[in-house]
């Protein structure tokens, strides 16, 4: 895949004018041409966000583009407050589709299908009242004080390693209702075909009945539980097509929707049961996993359903990525509105970052030869790289200027590599996240 992070900038320009109604939420006298600070110059500001004091980073954002720091915090603070955080998602998920559109010949696939998963992770927020209402605290009679938690759920390439969507919720919000979302948000987005992953507590009939009516294909782990009737016929290594079918017993969990409920009864759903064999390392023991899917033995094997569920881990990755060396968690202020505004900017950087690693690897290749072991780019340092020279890049005043900082970028990308390590004997450490510091009260 060729993509250059100049048309992120070109996108970017133009899209704080044509969202720019969606950034103001109503408000009519926020961003006019009075207002010292630009929805353009906000949003980089958030990008460059490096974990210091408030001060301290707009101080260092100036300095970079040359200029004197000319607004306090509660000016920069004000403003932020005035830009709505789902205008950034919305931005964001249109930028994903023309990606997408644009380099369809380019995107990895499995046997013409993206692989896509979705998967939620409960985040800490910072402990006020406002937002211990709003997401929820955890429960500890034990504790003298219970954390406020959210829950964020991503839609994501588990091989072309992008978030397509993400989604903020309630602490213990319902997962499938994130799933409903992101998948209404996968037909909008990508007109390629997709196949998504679920893990286990994904299963519901009404989740599989929207897939089904909307042509999208799924694979599912299934708890042994969910529709026993079918898969306790199976033995292990066994593939079965059934045609599902509920009677009124069967939809008493659906008995408050009614039309649901009759739609249920009166339709046949033709599912594919698959039990496959699964080694445990611990006991070495052979237990058994079943996958529920509507693809086709012609569309894939058992043995490429196995595959694909195996891609899913894809999104851990993403979720450790996104909170271990990204901080997530280490939000710029207290208020819902500049949480998610950190939150979908360090989503966006994230794609930035995996989509300049994508053209580095084809542009600069990595001479394998000199090394033991087979390298790749540092994607913590990645990260950093392309957090300074980006926000560098889109300040220059001329293209020449902009396309240096690119190569410059590229070049230390490539300098900067780590061994690939098949089968490491040495378990990791759980990280410490010893940086994560107290919210900045300046907010």
């Amino acid at each position: 895949m060729t993509v250059q992070l100049m048309s992120f900038q070109e996108y970017i320009e133009e899209a704080q004018i044509i969202y720019l109604e969606d950034i103001r939420e109503g408000n009519p006298h926020a961003f006019t041409r009075k207002r010292k600070t630009t929805p353009i110059a906000l949003m980089l500001q958030m990008f460059a966000q490096k974990g210091n004091s408030q001060f301290c980073e707009l101080l260092n954002f100036y300095e970079d583009q040359g200029k004197p720091l000319d607004i306090s915090t509660v000016a920069f603070y004000k403003a932020r407050m005035n830009y709505n955080p789902k205008a950034i998602r919305l931005m964001m998920t249109d930028y994903m589709s023309m990606i997408y559109e644009e380099n369809d010949d380019q995107l990895v696939k499995l046997n013409g299908y993206i692989v896509t998963a979705i998967d939620g992770s409960d985040i800490i927020l910072p402990s006020t009242e406002e937002n211990a209402k709003k997401y929820g605290v955890v429960p500890n009679p034990k504790a003298s004080a219970t954390p406020v938690m959210a829950s964020v759920s991503l839609l994501y390439d588990c091989i072309n390693k992008l978030v397509i969507d993400t989604f903020v919720g309630p602490y213990k919000s319902s997962e499938r209702d994130s799933a409903s979302q992101h998948l209404h948000v996968l037909k909008e987005t990508l007109r390629q075909p997709t196949i998504t992953v679920f893990d286990r507590g994904y299963f519901s009939m009404r989740l599989v009945h929207q897939l089904i009516q909307d042509g999208q294909k799924f694979v599912m782990r299934m708890d042994h539980q969910n529709l026993k009737r079918y898969s306790s016929q199976l033995s292990i290594g066994q593939d079965q097509t059934f045609d599902v079918t509920f009677d009124r017993y069967q939809t008493n969990d659906y008995r408050n929707d009614r039309i649901f409920r009759a739609t249920l009864m009166s339709t046949v759903y033709p599912l594919r049961f698959i039990k496959i064999p699964l080694h445990k390392k611990d006991s070495d023991k052979i237990e058994d996993e079943v996958l529920l899917t509507n693809l086709t033995p012609a569309e894939f094997s058992s043995d490429d359903l196995n595959e694909v569920y195996r891609l899913r881990w894809g999104i851990e990755t993403a979720y450790n990525v996104l909170k271990n060396r990204m901080k997530l968690e280490e939000f710029s202020g207290i208020r819902e509105r500049l949480i998610l505004q950190d939150i979908y900017c360090s989503v966006w950087l994230y794609n930035l970052t995996m989509l300049h690693l994508i053209e580095v690897s084809e542009t600069r290749a990595i001479p394998q030869e000199r090394y033991k072991y087979e390298m790749k780019q540092n994607l913590s340092i990645a990260i950093g790289i392309v957090k300074t020279y980006f926000i560098r890049s889109f300040m220059s005043e001329t293209r020449e200027q902009r396309r240096e900082s690119f190569e410059q970028m590229s070049a230390l990308l490539t300098n900067h590599l780590v061994p690939v390590r098949p089968n490491r004997a040495a378990k990791r450490k759980t990280p410490v996240n010893k940086s994560r510091r107290s919210y900045r009260y300046t907010y």
